[in-house]
């Protein structure tokens, strides 16, 4: 977490640079007398964001091992390609040079992720039966989480699975959506 924010906090002075230049220089004159390091500022500018959403967005994304790591990989880039997230960015740096608002665009970039990402995650949940108490209502978990569906949603609570039976749905032979993708690419 001290990554993003040092990366949050490096953004924000690259921003206020380019604000304080903006407003005291005219813009004729950044992209003529000052072209060079104007252009380097900006260019300084889109790596920075670049690195600081996908950061924000990617850093320790919940995969499942038991799939393709390309083909989750295609469906975290199919994600972003269809988001909006990326654009709003873009527009939201120029017109409001806020680091904070660019963070919680990314945070949303990162749940259309996850969302997108869900399909492999949930091949984990299953219902799990104590043994020792077979008649008591099974839970339904999810190993990769470590997470159980309670009041409909999802809660943290990782459990003991030691004398407990894990119960699975049977697995469809249904393509799951990075499987489409990694096919379409290869075309």
């Amino acid at each position: 977490m001290t990554d993003i924010y040092e990366r949050g906090s490096s953004l924000q002075k690259l921003l206020s640079t380019l604000k304080l230049n903006r407003e005291r220089v005219p813009l004729e004159t950044l992209k003529s007398v000052y072209r060079i390091p104007y252009e380097e500022l900006k260019a300084q500018i889109r790596e920075s964001v670049q690195e600081f959403v996908l950061l924000v967005a990617c850093h320790h994304l919940l995969i499942n091992p038991n799939f393709s790591l390309d083909e989750q990989t295609a469906v975290v880039q199919a994600a972003i390609d269809r988001s909006r997230m990326p654009k709003e960015i873009g527009k939201s740096l120029t017109r409001d040079y806020d680091v904070s608002k660019i963070h919680r665009m990314a945070l949303k970039l990162r749940e259309e992720i996850e969302a997108a990402l869900w399909p492999y995650i949930d091949r984990e949940t299953c219902l799990v039966a104590d043994l020792a108490d077979i008649k008591k209502t099974p839970v339904i978990y999810n190993t990769l989480t470590r997470q159980v569906y309670q009041d409909g949603g999802w809660i943290d609570q990782p459990l003991d699975l030691r004398g407990t039976l894990l119960i699975y749905r049977k697995q469809e032979d249904a393509v799951l959506p990075g499987a489409a993708l990694l096919q379409k690419g290869e075309q």
